[in-house]
């Protein structure tokens, strides 16, 4: 946490030389500017439900500890808000039980020192402000993960050295016929043969780092080999932000004999796209590659190219993946995903 930090910590109980002492300690504290306030009675402080965003509570149980154990359970319940650091004897014991109970640290009274206990506040503090970040989120994120799992393409989201840490239904179904796309208990996405498993490897590595030629085709796309299928499995990786896993990308995965059903109409209406350049961009979000589609038309591929760049300028893009994402996020997918 930031220096300077100001927070309240409310000492529950009953010992007054206790409560001096804590108190004197955290004036000291150079790490952050503590008030302090002593309650004796935990049923009154309970009742009131007092506490704030950025307020730690240090509950002694060195006198009852059987009971103020089960309190911990009562003051998550009621003052959710507000982190829970336990004072115990010697006996550490406890107070990883109090853990267990939903505690978020535990001091020993004996080796209270100003540092370890201000560190300790501190770090309670804001775990308990990532618990809560983390539970806030979780209705976004299913929210999120329902929309992925609407999509008619396999989106598989990973790290920069292929470890899976996301997949929709499309994408398990794929990977669960282990036909083409596997994943081991490492959790790393291969193709099923070796030599497209490196080939994927490196086509996820040029994407995240790639050179100007790469940065000019706008093409980071393969083909993968099944066994089973006449058709192989289309790959389209593009990359995704840094986060706590670092580096990554998403791999849109589509089956050429499941093409995906999206209006040319509703794509060239939302992104001003010509009719020739909406089936283009339709092409490229079934995975086909540019050379095919030329050829399948019968045009040539300098028309294509032409095609292509104008489909980066209107979109406001400058790669394949990213058309092939726009397209797969924006209301043309969704709409024809809400009426399959």
């Amino acid at each position: 946490m930031d220096e300077n930090v100001t927070a309240t910590v409310r000492f529950i109980g009953r010992k007054e030389e206790d409560a001096q002492q804590i108190s004197w300690m955290l004036s000291n504290a150079a790490s952050a500017n503590f008030s302090f306030e002593h309650v004796s009675c935990l049923e009154n402080f309970i009742e009131a439900g007092r506490g704030q965003n950025g307020d730690v509570i240090i509950l002694d149980i060195t006198e009852t500890s059987g009971s103020h154990l089960d309190a911990i359970s009562t003051l998550s319940a009621k003052i959710p808000q507000t982190p829970v650091v336990v004072l115990t004897d010697d006996d550490e014991t406890i107070g990883r039980e109090a853990i267990r109970q939903g505690a978020q640290d535990y001091l020993v009274k004996s080796q209270l020192t100003t540092d370890g206990m201000s560190r300790n506040l501190l770090n309670a503090i804001q775990r308990h402000q990532g618990h809560q970040r983390n539970a806030e989120a979780a209705p976004l994120l299913d929210s999120a993960t329902a929309v992925l799992n609407r999509l008619p393409i396999g989106v598989i989201l990973v790290t920069a050295d292929s470890r899976i840490l996301f997949f929709n239904d499309k994408a398990k179904r794929y990977l669960e016929q282990g036909d083409g796309l596997v994943v081991g208990a490492d959790k790393i996405c291969r193709a099923t043969l070796p030599g497209e498993s490196r080939a994927l490897a490196k086509l996820l590595s040029d994407t995240l780092s790639p050179d100007e030629k790469a940065k000019a085709e706008g093409d980071f796309a393969i083909s993968i080999t099944r066994m089973e299928s006449d058709y192989p499995l289309n790959i389209m990786v593009a990359p995704i932000g840094t986060g706590v896993a670092g580096k990554g990308a998403v791999l849109f995965v589509s089956d050429p004999a499941e093409p995906v059903e999206l209006s040319i109409d509703s794509i060239c209406r939302l992104y001003g796209l010509t009719p020739a350049e909406g089936r283009l961009a339709l092409g490229l979000t079934n995975g086909d590659k540019l050379d095919d589609l030329a050829e399948k038309w019968g045009v040539s591929m300098h028309t294509v190219r032409s095609q292509l760049r104008q489909i980066f300028r209107k979109t406001d893009t400058s790669r394949q993946s990213e058309v092939v994402k726009l397209i797969l996020t924006g209301p043309a997918a969704l709409q024809a995903s809400v009426s399959r």
